[in-house]
């Protein structure tokens, strides 16, 4: 490279140096805290080669800080009508951790993404659990494949859909995974847990679907997008009594639902500090059983999210929910004296590490509610996690574990595994 590429080179790098410094400063100044941003690749990549991406955290505020560098951090990749999950991890494993930050400064650490093969155009990369911008940059074709891509038929909405186009993998084929992925989510906790107490063991499913097709022609219609919100959801929650005879299942609970979601109805920006999210919902509960033992109800709820703290910190969670009967309750017509009109759950701890988790509901009269509290631990985190659960421990005091026995009082510990809490 002769002197004057070398002097233009450098420029050029010194500018964008000073834009990332300059963008810092405008979104974060006089916040009083680490502001962060990501630069990626100047050129076009390759796909499947790696990306070179640039976290960069600045002090804003006038002490001396700290900022934890993940060893790694997901992120959402989308491309023409293509969507996949990937991790970045940090190019010199030692440049993780704290990173102390003099007033006024910025660091940066590099981080390598992988990009799947297949993709072409322009790539945007939304990072999860660090708040900060999304970035776009161009992918291009390995030599030899570009044209064929290029000469190949334009294909309608139509016949996309028929073929079933709007979820390709990278070999061009139909990708249920993918498909999945996108559209199935977990909900509430899901584990299976057992003590000594009869019904000793207890296990829980839940999932929610998104009904749209966030990629589709509804959800990209003006004024329409809202309605990726939409789901239906289920879950269901066995007590299983292994100390008698034959084992029986004790009770089921059944939960339907369909429900809105409001994603970061307040909140997030660069600090992403505090988030507000919004839930509503019809909900039936029932145990499919008859006769005396027939327990059901009907709800329609309203449930906010209030999350305090950095998704790559200490985190506190406030999940009040209220809810209204819409149905009648001959079944259980005094049910409303013991499951009220509410409840509260508090969790504390880490995304990636401990936490704590407890539910509360009080009763119509304050004295016939219970408690349930939820300890888990993360056997995933990477690049060194080697089982993907969460250990866990419950403890339940109070009525109605089961919907079976909701005039009942228990006290229950139990351990076992989570796959998603």
């Amino acid at each position: 490279m002769n002197k004057s590429c070398m002097r233009k080179h450098f420029r050029r790098r010194n500018h964008r140096g000073f834009l990332i410094v300059l963008l810092l400063l405008l979104t974060g100044l006089a916040r009083g805290q680490t502001v962060v941003a990501l630069n990626g690749p100047a050129s076009t990549v390759t796909a499947g080669g790696t990306a070179s991406l640039w976290v960069n955290a600045l002090n804003v505020s006038t002490q001396q800080v700290s900022w934890l560098f993940p060893v790694s951090f997901p992120c959402h990749l989308t491309a023409g009508g293509k969507a996949v999950d990937a991790w970045a991890q940090v190019r010199n494993r030692k440049a993780a951790g704290a990173a102390d930050i003099a007033p006024g400064a910025f660091i940066r650490r590099e981080y390598l993404l992988p990009i799947p093969n297949g993709w072409a155009g322009e790539l945007t990369v939304q990072p999860r659990e660090i708040s900060t911008t999304r970035l776009v940059f161009n992918v291009e074709a390995p030599v030899g494949t570009e044209a064929e891509e290029t000469n190949a038929p334009p294909r309608s909405r139509v016949m996309g859909f028929l073929s079933g186009e709007w979820h390709l993998n990278e070999n061009g084929g139909y990708d249920p995974q993918s498909f999945f992925k996108e559209h199935i989510f977990g909900y509430e906790p899901l584990y299976f847990i057992a003590g000594t107490k009869s019904p000793n063991a207890k296990f829980q499913i839940s999932f929610k679907y998104r009904l749209l097709n966030e990629h589709g022609w509804l959800a990209e219609k003006p004024g329409w997008h809202w309605l990726t919100g939409l789901n239906i959801a289920y879950t269901q929650q066995s007590l299983w009594d292994w100390n008698v005879s034959s084992t029986p299942f004790y009770d089921n609970t059944y939960i339907p639902e369909v429900l809105y979601s409001w994603d970061r109805f307040a909140g997030g920006g660069p600090a992403n500090w505090f988030r507000l999210d919004l839930q509503t919902g019809l909900r039936h509960q029932s145990n499919g059983k008859a006769g005396a033992d027939s327990r059901s109800m009907n709800i329609a709820y309203l449930q906010p999210t209030l999350t305090l703290g950095r998704p790559d910190g200490f985190q506190v969670k406030f999940i009040p929910r209220v809810w209204a009967y819409v149905s009648n309750l001959s079944d259980n017509p005094d049910i409303k004296d013991y499951r009220g009109y509410g409840d509260l759950r508090t969790t504390i701890g880490w995304q990636h590490g401990l936490e704590l988790s407890a539910l509360t509901q009080a009763g119509q009269d304050f004295r016939r509610g219970s408690l349930e509290l939820d300890l888990t631990y993360p056997l995933m985190p990477p690049p060194h996690g080697a089982l993907s659960i969460y250990l866990m421990a419950q403890y339940f005091t109070g009525y109605g574990e089961g919907l079976l026995d909701y005039n009942q009082r228990s006290d229950q510990f139990r351990i076992g595994i989570a796959l998603y809490r």
